[in-house]
């Protein structure tokens, strides 16, 4: 893999006011590849309300999911949208958006 990303947990707390926030931890160090966004995955995540941005490749791993993890990539932050699963060719692909 050629570009290096931060896997990070997403999860809500409550900071010192009694607020609720949202909270990204790093997880790891997460190796991929750039793969470019098709056409008909721009229309569908604009059906579904959604603006995929950006798509990447990078090693399966069961662990991550779309709830409960988000990618940072140069200081930006994203969260994933779809994954797409190559168990055969042990790779995965993510669909990413920008935070709210």
């Amino acid at each position: 893999m050629k570009w290096l990303a931060t896997l990070k947990e997403v999860y809500s707390d409550i900071d010192d006011k009694d607020r609720p926030i949202v909270v990204r931890k790093k997880v790891r160090n997460l190796y991929y590849v750039e793969t470019g966004i098709t056409a008909e995955e721009k229309f569908l995540s604009q059906q579904a309300k959604t603006n995929v941005v950006r798509r990447i490749k990078c090693r399966y791993d069961k662990s991550v999911s779309e709830k409960t993890n988000g990618v940072e990539i140069s200081g930006i932050e994203y969260n994933i949208i779809r994954i797409y699963t190559n168990v055969g060719k042990r790779e995965m692909e993510l669909s990413l958006a920008y935070v709210d």
